[in-house]
């Protein structure tokens, strides 16, 4: 039996301990995480770190719709865009760590470390991962009047004289698969840089350079209407939207496949409650039939999936991508 003295002693420690334990962490936990249980108590801030009207702008309004009426609170698209998304993920990075102030990162995240070396914020670090959104592939095309009838015919050319092509800017998955091509396959695409999509498919169309590498979803509507013939995409896989165009995986290419991955983040600190409640959330919301058709109506598959199974996608394609860009001494613009 325990004597009085241990019996007073044990009695302390528990009235110590119980607090705490009825909150659901421990001793010292920071105020919010004692709060989690709550979660959400205010509406959620989904902050995209580029202008509105892109595709994560457009996939956080319609995720934040399922999600506030899922978690009983309103979600809020706000855009910061500036300087290659730097400016929002800072905001993020510096917002309370408590859930209600989210990211919806994308490539940069993985890339702008090789583009931009004096960030003010480390990706790895600084912020955590909730759910993988959607991976968007870029196509290759042509223009209807170029020569090229397909992927081989382009890269024979391009392995004989210097082929210029568009993409939406530097940085992006369409300028990072085209210089993988010449670093791999000893091509000869020479890059031309555009602000955003609108003008490069434009010029594209037009003739006024041949080669255009874009994402799907903003590429599909030329290329179905004849403007742009498309031989490849940089999907692992044939996409819905355009069946008959083959990948560059299964032409025998693989180095270049590349896809452009949107996820959400939230600050280091962000209690692990929080985070389960959020990505339970969010996988519910995806799951959703009206959902998943606007996201199909976009041409971008819906992934979800453990946060995790994202953070290794965002680390990975910063192993891989990073060395390249500093190999051709790329800087952001």
């Amino acid at each position: 039996m325990h004597s009085p003295n241990r019996r007073r002693c044990l009695a302390r420690m528990a009235s110590r301990l119980v607090p705490a334990a009825v909150l659901g962490v421990l001793p010292g936990a920071p105020v919010w995480a004692q709060a989690a249980s709550t979660f959400p108590t205010q509406p959620i801030r989904i902050v995209v770190p580029v202008a509105a009207g892109g595709t994560a702008d457009t996939y956080s309004r319609i995720l934040g719709k399922a999600v506030g009426e899922i978690l009983g609170q309103s979600v809020v698209v706000e855009n910061k865009p500036g300087a290659g998304s730097v400016i929002g993920t800072d905001a993020v990075v510096k917002s309370k760590p408590d859930g209600h102030t989210l990211l919806m990162g994308s490539l940069p995240m993985s890339t702008n470390p090789g583009l931009m070396p004096k960030l003010p914020y480390d990706v790895q670090k600084d912020l955590r991962p909730i759910i993988h959104v959607s991976g968007q592939g870029f196509v290759i095309s042509v223009g209807a009047k170029q020569p090229y009838r397909n992927f081989a015919e382009l890269i024979e050319a391009a392995r004989q004289r210097e082929i210029p092509y568009a993409t939406p800017g530097i940085g992006t998955v369409g300028h990072l698969a085209g210089q993988m091509l010449n670093v791999e396959y000893g091509t000869r695409f020479v890059h031309v840089a555009y602000r955003g999509s609108a003008p490069a498919l434009q010029d594209a169309i037009a003739g006024q350079v041949p080669v255009i590498i874009d994402p799907v979803a903003t590429s599909t509507p030329p290329i179905q209407a004849g403007q742009l013939r498309a031989v490849a995409t940089t999907h692992p896989t044939r996409v819905p939207s355009l069946p008959s165009v083959p990948s560059v995986r299964e032409l025998g290419y693989p180095a270049a496949e590349a896809v452009a991955y949107a996820g959400l983040m939230a600050p280091a600190a962000t209690p692990n409650e929080v985070v389960a409640k959020l990505n339970a959330a969010f996988n519910q919301a995806m799951a959703q039939a009206e959902v998943r058709q606007a996201f199909e109506r976009l041409n971008a598959p819906l992934v979800g999936g453990t946060p995790e199974t994202f953070g290794a996608l965002v680390r990975r394609e910063g192993e891989r991508w990073v060395p390249l860009i500093r190999r051709l001494g790329l800087k952001a613009e």
